[in-house]
């Protein structure tokens, strides 16, 4: 009977059902119905416990739009065939996530998403199933996971920033817009008969300032991106006795940057 009410509410409202409330860019979303408050921001447990299997096929011939969410390809976790494994390859958390993604020109809302930083890859899963899809990067200029909003940028070949093609997280907004990318590297090791990794944080800052991007590797090179407000924001740099150390040096530039954008342009 329950799963009855299940097909009966794909067909009626395949796209929201998942709490997956697919747009056209630039289009309002209607509110999920079936969810109880109209937000579509839980995905009802029955999905994944009761025939996954049969219910994704209807509601993938129901509902063509999110269908295309399941079409790339299938993710596989790498860090599996390690015997011991020291954190992991996800960004955050290796737990699902509730984020969205513009995909295919759509804009989907309430999707349980992981972000390998290894693989700069987005993964979308189905809670309480083992199957894992791939997006395909090229179709997907921006994100967000949680509360952190993420947008693929291509590298300029004649550009010397040092920025590659793929997501970076959106820190700061305006005049001076901060970008960080999110990475880790494997480093495998051997010991005795077993093979083991290890999840080392590679993560670089960037900031954006008169359509060029500027590595921030050094306390130089930021303050070089306040130089022409260099007094009132060496001012409020005193004020809110902010250090650009190594410690908070992305929080700090994060500041300094939203400080800045505030301040009226000469």
């Amino acid at each position: 009977m329950r799963l009855k009410l299940l097909l009966a509410g794909l067909m009626a409202g395949p796209l929201c059902l998942l709490g997956v409330c697919p747009t056209v860019l630039g289009q309002s979303r209607p509110s999920a119905p079936g969810t109880g408050t109209g937000t579509g921001t839980e995905i009802p447990g029955n999905f994944a416990t009761e025939a996954p299997a049969t219910v994704l096929q209807h509601y993938h011939a129901a509902s063509p739009l999110a269908a295309q969410l399941y079409n790339g390809p299938q993710y596989l976790n790498y860090a599996l065939r390690y015997t011991e494994r020291k954190d992991h390859q996800f960004f955050l958390t290796p737990e699902l996530q509730t984020g969205s993604v513009a995909y295919n020109q759509q804009q989907f809302d309430h999707l349980p998403l992981r972000y390998d930083v290894v693989l700069d890859q987005v993964v979308l899963g189905l809670p309480g199933s083992p199957l894992m899809v791939r997006f395909v990067n090229e179709k997907m200029p921006r994100f967000t996971i949680g509360d952190h909003s993420f947008v693929r940028l291509v590298a300029d070949s004649a550009a010397a920033s040092g920025l590659s093609t793929g997501y970076y997280e959106v820190l700061a907004e305006g005049r001076v817009q901060v970008l960080a990318r999110r990475a880790k590297r494997k480093q495998e090791r051997i010991v005795g008969r077993n093979l083991t990794v290890e999840f080392i944080p590679t993560e670089k800052l960037f900031a954006r300032k008169d359509g060029v991007y500027h590595l921030l590797n050094s306390k130089s090179a930021a303050l070089k991106l306040f130089a022409d407000r260099q007094t009132e924001v060496q001012a409020y740099m005193r004020q809110n006795k902010l250090k650009l150390g190594k410690t908070q040096f992305e929080n700090v530039v994060v500041a300094l940057a939203s400080y800045y954008n505030q301040l009226p342009p000469r």
